[in-house]
């Protein structure tokens, strides 16, 4: 990808998620090759009524002029499945930012900065109060970027395969 190319952040519409489906799959496969790559995560398997049916959730992608994805953001509420931070997050004006992924060809290009932009606007129109997210120490850069969006480490697991990093930022 050359550093001039034009691209477009949008909304996920009902007729692209198809697409962004297997954008977000053929990523998660790169970062995560532990995973299945043949089960789709639940908030996947029912992207319809999890993210496009929902007005507390979203995802917007980065489209390439010819119609590629290049990235995806994800926002829904935050399902407090980490019994570790139930103290942290009681009700629901916490958003959890989930899926930020962009293309290996298209990163250091702005991507997921401006893919967070999008994602921060919509929590705040939406009335969300805090953000949380989790990334892994073994992700390049991962844990800067989202410290450079003003995150807070929150706690880091003790587990050497995962070494999940959780963190939050209030609104």
């Amino acid at each position: 990808m050359k550093n001039q190319e034009v691209y477009t952040i949008k909304k996920v519409q009902e007729d692209e998620y198809l697409q962004v489906i297997d954008f977000m799959m053929s990523i998660r496969s790169e970062v995560f090759p532990m995973l299945s790559k043949d089960q789709l995560p639940p908030d996947l398997l029912h992207f319809r009524s999890f993210y496009l049916q929902r007005k507390n959730a979203i995802v917007y992608a980065a489209y390439s002029q010819s119609g590629q994805v290049l990235g995806t953001i994800g926002v829904c509420p935050y399902d407090d499945r980490f019994s570790q931070l139930q103290t942290f997050y009681r009700d629901w004006s916490t958003a959890e930012i989930v899926k930020c992924y962009v293309d290996p060809q298209a990163r250091r290009l702005g991507i997921g900065t401006k893919l967070f932009q999008e994602a921060l606007q919509f929590c705040h129109d939406v009335g969300y109060q805090k953000l949380y997210l989790h990334t892994h120490l073994f992700l390049p850069g991962a844990l800067s970027f989202w410290k450079t969006k003003d995150f807070t480490e929150r706690w880091v697991e003790d587990d050497p395969d995962w070494q999940t990093v959780h963190l939050d930022m209030e609104l």
